[in-house]
């Protein structure tokens, strides 16, 4: 029975609501296994922060409640997911990884969760991140490992949010994403995570690192999953200023998945920028660019010159970001990770003229990327140069510099998804990035879809 209920767990989102519906299983269950499978692999990943209490079942019955009196409920009824500690929860503590917030307790929820609450979705736990997202563990809070081998790093900064969906701890969990920090725990832990075209999810009630590069997205375990969540996170919101009125999004990212690869034009980089990965996430990725191809796609080699100052830039704008943030907490030091203190004193250090140097290349390279897409449906890279280290490196740290495909494409804005790609010899996760048009969800999401039902992800972790 134990391997049944195991199997539960990796169930796509549409199974699991197939199950509530045909009465061979309850949301109270559900709930019930995602909480033990927690209390089983916490100790190993050290992946949340808090896990909300009898709320989640007063919820699960509600759900139960829902699949017994009406036969039409939203697909996400009774799934349980988690949320990275920086999107607010009214009355429950969000700590955004950092002793600042140790004790915060918001007095009103962010838009995604109220949206996913919205859609039947019960939030069971708040997930470990470095702190404040911005590439630091605190000692408070300690890494989040990686549940294909505890010894390495889940990434960051939605460390937890990885981790967890990885484990087989709830359905999906939302992370926030200003340099990579969906996509490179995705990659690290072998699941999707999508990144959405700048301001399509709205980002109220999301603690801010940095306003022009921030992002909120879906980890899941497959890219059916992640169009799920999206559904329901979606959409204009007059709370967020930099959300727009005028975006466009179908009326569902998942019902549009189904396509044919064939005639599919894939935009890849010069050879010279694709050389920064090692040798075995080389070999995955020409390895899926040989599937791409046999699946009848045209492979286009595709020039951003913009692309190789693109984290020079984005940190021009991010440093001084954060630090305006932070600056009534800037006389307590001590409260602070040592890194995450010292990134803050260079953005206080940076000068207005390399601020506005850095939002002029952004718009210039959102501009190129923009011209890119009249060429191709999407692009494609490696999401991460290397496979999961032991510790996250440090932010900068040019001889790992795990944000280099990552970071662009919050500069530019567009929308990008990490899919697992493969694994190294070791039996390490290596992501594969899909990148889109500006609100072309549904393009990526589709091509990303097809890509994995030809090389589906039958591994799980194994707790040793």
């Amino acid at each position: 029975m134990k391997s049944t209920m195991d199997d539960v767990l990796f169930l796509s989102i549409s199974e699991v609501a197939a199950l509530y519906r045909s009465k061979e299983i309850s949301p109270v269950e559900v709930v019930k296994l995602v909480l033990r499978r927690m209390e089983e692999w916490e100790p190993r990943l050290n992946a949340f922060i808090s896990v909300l209490g009898e709320q989640v079942l007063d919820a699960a019955q509600k759900a139960e409640r829902a699949f017994l009196q009406h036969d039409n409920v939203p697909i996400l009824t009774g799934i349980p997911y988690s949320a990275k500690d920086l999107f607010y929860t009214e009355h429950v503590k969000t700590t955004c990884g950092s002793r600042i917030y140790g004790d915060f307790i918001p007095t009103y929820t962010a838009t995604a969760v109220e949206k996913l609450e919205a859609s039947g979705a019960i939030l069971f736990g708040k997930t470990n991140m470095l702190e404040f997202a911005y590439g630091a563990v605190h000692p408070d809070y300690g890494q989040c490992n990686n549940p294909w081998d505890t010894t390495r790093t889940a990434g960051g900064s939605s460390s937890g949010s990885a981790a967890a969906v990885a484990a087989g701890i709830g359905y999906g969990s939302i992370g926030t994403d200003t340099g990579g920090s969906i996509r490179i725990p995705a990659s690290y832990c072998g699941v999707v995570g999508l990144k959405p075209t700048y301001g399509l999810v709205s980002a109220f009630g999301v603690f801010p690192l940095s306003w022009s590069l921030d992002h909120a997205g879906p980890i899941t375990r497959s890219v059916q999953d992640a169009a799920v969540f999206l559904d329901a996170m979606a959409g204009y919101d007059p709370r967020d200023q930099f959300s727009d009125p005028k975006l466009s999004k179908p009326a569902s990212y998942a019902a549009g998945l189904d396509r044919e690869l064939a005639g599919t034009r894939i935009g890849i980089l010069p050879k010279a920028l694709l050389d920064h990965g090692t040798e075995e996430v080389k070999s995955v990725f020409n390895q899926a660019l040989q599937c791409l191809s046999e699946a009848g796609c045209e492979i286009v080699e595709v020039d951003m010159p913009g692309l190789s100052s693109a984290e020079e830039n984005l940190m021009k704008i991010m440093l001084p970001e954060a630090s305006y943030v932070h600056r009534k907490w800037l006389d307590r030091e001590k409260d602070y990770a040592v890194a995450t203190y010292l990134q803050l004193q260079q953005g206080i250090s940076q000068t207005a003229f390399d601020y506005l140097d850095g939002l002029e290349a952004m718009h210039a390279f959102k501009r190129e990327v923009h011209h890119v897409f009249d060429r191709v449906d999407a692009i494609v890279t490696p999401t991460v140069a290397f496979p999961a280290p032991e510790e996250d490196p440090a932010m900068g740290d040019d001889s790992h510099n795990e944000v280099f495909f990552t970071a662009p494409f919050n500069l530019s804005g567009h929308p990008a998804i990490s899919i697992n790609g493969g694994f190294t010899e070791e039996g390490l996760p290596i992501g594969l990035q899909f990148v889109g048009k500006y609100f072309g969800e549904a393009d990526i999401l589709s091509i990303a879809h097809a890509y994995e039902r030809k090389n589906p992800l039958t591994r799980r972790p194994v707790l040793s």
